[in-house]
């Protein structure tokens, strides 16, 4: 319990600095362009604790959902920011002054993110870095729980074959792919997801129409495709077959009765068909082989048979060593696929599939068990999203003041008060009832990833980042599952 709090500690703490860094960009620029900067504030709404310096109170505030530095000169947003009045009768500032103190923050979310990757350039970090489909299912486990075709297999793709493109976006590693996947925004006429994956075969290159299905409880889209992975299992469950057979946590299970496992949608074909008896698991055990003979049954309260244990696929990695500017530019990318698929009609990328706090400090937990280099990784990335965010054209965020900023360049004159009062206003409710909309499924992905309210069944989903990050876990490539 002690290591669990430590982890949280170490998420909420790399998570501020991510925060106090962006705000840090907007104070540095304000106080060197000779504006008034007169709070520095960790979290919204009434102050909580901190200090005064130089004219400035740094604080830290009752609503974590981020961070401001107030600047009347550049939008007085007092009232709403703080719960202070705003400030009247302050010398007007220039254009100039507006974009680069604005920009700026994101600017110093991006040096963040540049000074990380030099981290991950020297010591490297280990990722799926291969595209050849290891294994390409006949039939697969949709997000219902149904057994149905797999989307490959059913289009031709083939063992072997190295996937190059996926919509005409290139992949260079297995993440890049799945994250393309995901938030490929094909449909045909009829409603059904469309991917084209162009892959290369021998020596020949093949563009072929594939039919994502949704798997998981995210629905996200998968091809249904497997790299070089192990089969693991992660979990016995006491008093079923299982482990009366002897089976233990780490075991590898390869083969029923001589058939080589290949999928999941296999190892619960294989059960459903099973007509009763001894089934002979062939598994490897510290690099032995060893086969149990275990014959499945029913649970109380289920209706088919199981052996008892839970599993995940662990993917064969190696490490790279990408420089900083490859890896902004992949994050970066993916971001700009997600808020395509975001806004896109024929996507399947939903507003809940993204991530608030409450997810993101998940995330960060999850990757500071796992190790500081995937913890340098995230931070690096949730940096990269927070830039780009940020500068979109959404009123309170930096981009809309640049927008505001222009707007009155361009005509001339300010914008009226009451007016900028009230699309702010609007914006900070649409923001926050989004967050509080997203935070309900976050909650509801950590108690799945825990395993409060899920029973025998509970699932080990993939670390979300504003689907941004659905860059998963390197351990947890497909969900947890059970038989």
């Amino acid at each position: 319990m002690l290591l669990n709090f430590f982890y949280i500690a170490i998420a909420l703490l790399a998570l501020s600095s991510c925060i106090f860094i962006h705000e840090l960009g907007h104070f540095i620029a304000a106080k060197k362009r000779g504006l008034i900067a007169d709070r520095f504030s960790i979290g919204f709404g009434p102050r909580l604790f901190g200090w005064k310096w130089r004219g400035t109170d740094f604080r830290i505030s009752l609503l974590p959902l981020g961070g401001y530095v107030s600047l009347p000169q550049l939008a007085d947003m007092g009232r709403l920011e703080g719960g202070e009045e705003e400030t009247t009768d302050l010398p007007p500032i220039s254009y100039a002054d507006k974009m680069i103190v604005a920009v700026m923050g994101a600017v110093f979310n991006i040096i963040l993110a540049f000074c990380l990757s030099l981290i991950l350039w020297g010591v490297g970090r280990d990722i799926i870095k291969t595209t050849v489909i290891d294994v390409a299912p006949e039939q697969i486990v949709n997000s219902a729980g149904e057994i149905v075709p797999g989307p490959a297999f059913e289009a031709g793709l083939l063992a072997g074959d190295t996937i190059l493109k996926i919509d005409d976006e290139r992949i260079g590693d297995w993440m890049q792919l799945q994250n393309a996947v995901m938030t490929s925004t094909g449909r045909n006429d009829a409603g059904i997801p469309t991917t084209e994956v162009t892959v290369l075969r021998g020596d020949k290159e093949l563009t072929l129409t594939v039919n994502p299905v949704l798997v998981t409880s995210e629905d996200i889209r998968t091809l249904g495709v497997q790299p070089g992975t192990d089969l693991v299992v992660s979990m016995v469950q006491e008093n079923m077959p299982a482990f009366e057979a002897g089976m233990l946590p780490g075991d590898q299970p390869i083969a029923l009765n001589g058939e080589p496992i290949t999928s999941a949608a296999f190892l619960s074909v294989y059960l459903q068909n099973h007509q009763g008896g001894r089934i002979d698991v062939s598994l490897l055990r510290q690099g032995q082989n060893v086969i149990l003979p275990i014959e499945p049954r029913v649970a109380p309260g289920e209706d088919s048979p199981r052996f008892g244990f839970a599993y995940f696929y662990e993917a064969q990695t190696e490490r790279v060593h990408r420089n900083p500017f490859e890896q902004i530019t992949i994050m970066g990318n993916t971001m700009k696929m997600t808020l395509v698929a975001l806004v896109s009609q024929k996507s399947d990328v939903k507003v809940r599939n993204m991530s608030g706090p409450v997810g993101i400090v998940h995330g960060l937990t999850a990757m500071a068990r796992y190790g500081w280099i995937d913890l340098v990784w995230f931070l690096a990335l949730i940096n990269v999203n927070l830039a780009i965010f940020n500068v979109l054209p959404i009123p309170v965020l930096d981009g809309g003041h640049m927008l505001f900023a222009t707007i009155s360049k361009i005509t001339g004159r300010q914008l009226p008060r009451k007016m900028m009062e009230g699309i702010y206003t609007a914006c900070i409710v649409m923001l926050i009832s989004m967050v509080i909309y997203v935070s309900f499924f976050d909650v509801k992905r950590v108690g799945q990833d825990i395993g409060i309210g899920q029973g025998e069944e509970a699932q080990a989903g993939p670390v979300e980042t504003p689907v941004v990050e659905t860059e998963t876990v390197k351990a947890i490539e497909a969900p947890e599952s059970t038989e």
